[in-house]
Protein backbone atom coordinates (compact mmCIF):
# COMPACT_ATOMS: atom_id res chain seq x y z
CA UNK A 1 0.00 0.00 0.00
CA UNK A 2 1.30 3.44 -0.93
CA UNK A 3 1.04 6.18 1.68
CA UNK A 4 0.09 9.59 0.29
CA UNK A 5 0.80 12.94 1.89
CA UNK A 6 -1.20 16.16 1.90
CA UNK A 7 1.01 17.47 -0.92
CA UNK A 8 0.12 14.42 -3.06
CA UNK A 9 -3.58 15.05 -2.48
CA UNK A 10 -3.02 18.74 -3.28
CA UNK A 11 -1.72 17.82 -6.74
CA UNK A 12 -4.52 15.29 -7.32
CA UNK A 13 -7.19 17.79 -6.24
CA UNK A 14 -5.75 20.40 -8.61
CA UNK A 15 -5.93 17.92 -11.49
CA UNK A 16 -9.55 17.05 -10.57
CA UNK A 17 -10.68 20.68 -10.26
CA UNK A 18 -14.37 21.18 -11.26
CA UNK A 19 -14.97 17.41 -11.31
CA UNK A 20 -17.48 15.57 -9.15
CA UNK A 21 -15.48 13.57 -6.60
CA UNK A 22 -15.82 11.66 -3.38
CA UNK A 23 -13.41 12.26 -0.50
CA UNK A 24 -12.79 10.02 2.47
CA UNK A 25 -11.28 11.60 5.57
CA UNK A 26 -9.25 10.20 8.46
CA UNK A 27 -12.30 10.24 10.75
CA UNK A 28 -14.06 7.77 8.43
CA UNK A 29 -16.53 10.25 6.90
CA UNK A 30 -17.12 10.56 3.16
CA UNK A 31 -18.03 13.75 1.32
CA UNK A 32 -19.03 14.17 -2.30
CA UNK A 33 -19.15 17.32 -4.40
CA UNK A 34 -17.39 19.38 -7.04
CA UNK A 35 -13.88 20.58 -6.25
CA UNK A 36 -14.36 24.35 -6.27
CA UNK A 37 -11.07 25.57 -4.75
CA UNK A 38 -7.72 24.17 -3.65
CA UNK A 39 -5.07 25.96 -1.61
CA UNK A 40 -2.01 24.73 0.30
CA UNK A 41 -4.02 23.54 3.32
CA UNK A 42 -7.66 22.98 2.28
CA UNK A 43 -9.84 21.72 -0.54
CA UNK A 44 -13.30 23.30 -0.89
CA UNK A 45 -16.15 21.16 -2.19
CA UNK A 46 -19.34 22.58 -3.72
CA UNK A 47 -21.93 20.10 -2.44
CA UNK A 48 -25.26 19.94 -4.31
CA UNK A 49 -28.28 20.47 -2.08
CA UNK A 50 -31.97 19.78 -2.39
CA UNK A 51 -34.30 22.02 -4.40
CA UNK A 52 -36.40 24.59 -2.59
CA UNK A 53 -40.09 23.68 -2.03
CA UNK A 54 -41.39 26.26 -4.51
CA UNK A 55 -39.06 24.88 -7.17
CA UNK A 56 -40.18 21.32 -6.42
CA UNK A 57 -43.84 22.35 -6.70
CA UNK A 58 -43.23 24.15 -10.00
CA UNK A 59 -41.51 21.03 -11.26
CA UNK A 60 -44.60 18.95 -10.45
CA UNK A 61 -46.70 21.02 -12.84
CA UNK A 62 -44.05 21.34 -15.55
CA UNK A 63 -41.75 24.09 -16.72
CA UNK A 64 -42.84 27.29 -18.32
CA UNK A 65 -40.88 29.11 -21.00
CA UNK A 66 -37.48 30.25 -19.77
CA UNK A 67 -37.76 28.58 -16.36
CA UNK A 68 -35.57 25.72 -15.27
CA UNK A 69 -35.08 24.73 -11.63
CA UNK A 70 -31.67 25.52 -10.17
CA UNK A 71 -29.76 23.47 -7.65
CA UNK A 72 -28.16 25.12 -4.66
CA UNK A 73 -24.56 24.34 -3.77
CA UNK A 74 -23.04 24.55 -0.32
CA UNK A 75 -19.33 24.94 0.33
CA UNK A 76 -17.40 22.67 2.69
CA UNK A 77 -13.68 23.09 3.44
CA UNK A 78 -11.74 19.92 4.17
CA UNK A 79 -8.09 19.92 5.35
CA UNK A 80 -5.77 18.22 2.87
CA UNK A 81 -3.99 16.48 5.77
CA UNK A 82 -7.27 14.75 6.73
CA UNK A 83 -7.92 13.22 3.27
CA UNK A 84 -7.27 9.48 3.07
CA UNK A 85 -8.93 8.77 -0.27
CA UNK A 86 -10.23 10.53 -3.36
CA UNK A 87 -12.34 8.99 -6.14
CA UNK A 88 -14.16 10.31 -9.21
CA UNK A 89 -17.95 9.97 -9.28
CA UNK A 90 -20.45 10.28 -12.14
CA UNK A 91 -22.83 13.25 -11.93
CA UNK A 92 -26.24 13.16 -13.61
CA UNK A 93 -28.63 16.06 -13.95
Amino acid sequence: MVSMTGNDFHQICLSCMNNYVGLQTSDGKTHDGFIAHVDNEYVTLAIPGEMMNSEAEARQFGYYHGYFPRRRFYGRRIPLAAITGLFLLPFFL
